[in-house]
């Protein structure tokens, strides 16, 4: 089983830096880190398997998450209805399953109105930047996608306190996705595809 990793950046992922293919922060590091993966895999047959970090206005911090459905969000920040891309998912069972909204920034009250961000709250129950093209590639390829993202925050952090959280919520996310790996492991060899 041929299996692509990806996640923003290394403090998201810890011990898994080495099998990770890394995206940046944000849709448009995202979309470029893509292309190029794309054009070396494209004819792969792989699974793609999305890890990292979510803020969220109602799930405690450092719980794993199942991504169901991803909700993308629009390139304006005020009072923009949420683009009509629904992907739904197959979600883990196992863990606590989540709508996520991919965004182009960071969700808070600092950037979104208070009604808007009331209005994605009552939809969604966590926040990224780059999921939304992440899955737009992977069905555009044909490729299965799976999503495990950590609560990092309850959109009520900077992003030095972020990074930090990160780096120490990585062992958990770490430990969680080594357990998916070890179930389908069990049956066929992984090779990881970076």
């Amino acid at each position: 089983m041929k299996i692509a990793l990806f996640a923003a950046v290394p403090d998201e992922v810890g011990a898994f830096a080495d099998h990770v293919n890394f995206t940046g922060i944000g849709r448009e590091n995202t979309t470029r880190a893509m292309i190029r993966f794309m054009e070396k895999y494209k004819d792969e047959d792989f699974v793609m398997l999305n890890i990292g970090s979510v803020g969220s206005h109602d799930r405690t911090v450092g719980t794993v998450l199942s991504i169901r459905e991803i909700l993308s969000g629009s390139s304006m920040f005020y009072e923009e209805e949420m683009l009509p891309f629904h992907f739904d998912l197959k979600a883990d069972e196992q863990v606590q399953n989540a709508t996520l909204y991919s965004s182009d920034c960071f969700v808070s009250p600092e950037v979104f109105t208070e009604n808007h961000l009331e209005s994605i709250k009552s939809k969604v129950d966590c926040f990224d930047m780059e999921s939304s093209v992440l899955i737009s590639f992977a069905q555009d390829y044909g490729k299965k996608y799976v999503s495990y993202k950590i609560v990092s925050d309850n959109l009520d952090v900077d992003i030095v306190v972020w990074r930090q959280r990160v780096q120490n919520l990585s062992k958990v996310l770490v430990a969680h996705i080594q357990q998916v790996l070890d179930e389908l492991g069990q049956n066929e060899k992984i090779e990881f595809l970076k």
